[in-house]
C-alpha cells in the first residue's frame, strides 16, 4: 500500500471515529461545536489568549454537557428535549464564533507586534487558515524568517516562490514569442521592400531599353545613322 493511500485511509478512519464521537442529532451544528474543543484547549496555553481562559473553560464544560445531552437525544430518551438541545447548540455556536473571532484578532495583533510564537502556534493549532492571510504571511516570512522559527509558514512561502517563477517563465515566454514575431515581421517587410525595389528597377530598366530602341529606330529613319 502506498504512502498516499495510507494517509488517505488514516484520515478517513480518523474522520469516522471523530464523527462517531459526536451526537448524530443536529450534527451539522454540533460537529462544529464539538470538534474545536481540542483547538480551544490549546489556545489556552498561549499567553496572548490568557484573558480568554475563563470563557474557553466555560465553553468546554458546557459543550461536554451538551454532548451528553445530544447522545440522549440520539437514544430518544424521553427525559431529554430535542428542541432544548438544539437551542443549546445554537448558544454554543455563538460562543464558538466569539472565541474564533478573538483568536483571529490576537493573530492579527501578533503579526503587527512581531509575535512569532502566537503567529505560528495559531496556524499549527489550526484555528487560523493560512490561505486567509496569504499576502500578510508572505510578507511576515520575508521580514522575520531569519529571526524567528517560521517553518509552519514556509510551505506557503515556497508555493508563493513557485508562483513567481511560473509567472516569470510565462512572461519570458510571451516576450520571446513577441520578439520572434517582431523579427519575422521585420524580415517579411524587408523581403517585400527588396522585391518592390527590384521590380521598380526592372521596370525602369525596361523603359530605358524601350526608349533607346525607339530613339535608335528614329535615327535610322532620319538617316542619322
Amino acid at each position: 500500500m502506498g504512502v498516499v493511500m495510507q494517509k488517505y485511509l488514516f484520515s478517513l478512519i480518523f474522520s469516522v471515529v471523530l464523527y462517531a464521537e459526536n451526537p448524530v442529532s443536529f450534527a451539522a451544528l454540533g460537529d462544529v461545536v464539538y470538534n474545536d474543543i481540542e483547538k480551544f484547549e490549546q489556545l489556552k496555553e498561549l499567553a496572548s489568549m490568557c484573558d480568554y481562559i475563563p470563557f474557553i473553560d466555560t465553553y468546554i464544560e458546557e459543550a461536554e454537557q451538551s454532548k451528553t445531552m445530544g447522545f440522549a437525544v440520539d437514544a430518544k430518551k424521553p427525559s431529554v428535549n430535542a428542541k432544548a438541545y438544539l437551542n443549546k447548540l445554537r448558544a454554543l455556536s455563538t460562543e464558538h464564533d466569539t472565541i474564533v473571532s478573538g483568536a483571529r484578532e490576537r493573530f492579527e495583533e501578533a503579526m503587527q507586534d512581531e509575535d512569532g510564537e502566537t503567529v505560528t502556534a495559531m496556524i499549527t493549532i489550526g484555528i487560523i487558515d493560512p490561505q486567509a492571510y496569504n499576502s500578510q504571511l508572505i510578507q511576515y516570512y520575508e521580514e522575520f524568517s531569519e529571526e524567528q522559527n517560521l517553518t509552519v509558514i514556509e510551505p506557503l512561502y515556497r508555493a508563493y516562490e513557485r508562483t513567481l517563477t511560473d509567472d516569470q517563465n510565462r512572461t519570458q515566454s510571451v516576450n520571446a514569442e513577441a520578439l520572434r514575431k517582431e523579427a519575422l515581421l521585420k524580415r517579411m517587410r524587408a523581403t517585400e521592400k527588396a522585391r518592390s525595389e527590384a521590380l521598380e528597377r526592372s521596370v525602369s530598366e525596361e523603359r530605358e531599353r524601350e526608349k533607346k530602341k525607339v530613339m535608335n529606330e528614329q535615327k535610322k529613319e532620319l538617316g542619322m545613322e
